[in-house]
């Protein structure tokens, strides 16, 4: 058997692409107005997918995007904001489409998308990151087995995970001390 690799996660919202904060949460864009005043795309947000990749990791984008299914945005505009992220080079991205009511297993903060991608592409989760913004990020890499890295934001200075990052552009170096 193949040696089992190492990856980085990352959380869509917040992380890969700005969010808008309306009571002290975050919420993903719920049209392409929305998208477009929000300027889109985090600062480094590329960049950092490709320093992780340089540097030995699979790169997955992990989200929960249950906004079709409660009729706040149509599956074109969803569509047309997660193709902003087609020059961002993920290995391979993992989408949970369901309700928070629904139970599922893929929804953060249960680890269902990353024992998928793990079972599909031969992870070692115990060495692997999931980088998010929320509480649910964290529990979903302690469920799955592996690090969690935060991304400092105003409502999230609360919250516990393994590592804490300013910015995108200093998570190589983050990931390098362990």
């Amino acid at each position: 058997m193949s040696e089992r690799k190492r990856a980085v996660f990352f959380d869509r919202d917040g992380v890969i692409l700005m969010a808008i904060v309306m009571d002290g949460r975050p919420r993903p864009a719920r049209s392409i107005a929305e998208y477009k005043a929000l300027s889109g795309i985090m600062p480094g947000a590329k960049e950092a997918v490709e320093k992780v990749k340089a540097a030995g990791f699979l790169a997955f984008l992990i989200s929960n995007q249950p906004d079709i299914a409660y009729g706040v945005i149509s599956k074109a505009e969803w569509q047309w904001i997660q193709d902003q992220t087609k020059d961002i080079p993920f290995d391979d991205i993992f989408i949970c489409f369901h309700r928070r009511d629904d139970n599922c297993d893929c929804m953060k903060p249960k680890p269902g998308k990353l024992l998928e991608a793990a079972e599909k592409w031969n992870v070692d989760l115990a060495r692997s990151f999931l980088v998010g913004d929320t509480k649910d990020d964290v529990a979903a890499a302690k469920n799955a087995g592996c690090k969690s890295v935060l991304l400092d934001a105003p409502y999230n200075r609360e919250i516990e995970s393994d590592m804490k990052i300013q910015s995108l552009i200093e998570l190589l170096g983050t990931l390098r001390e362990f």
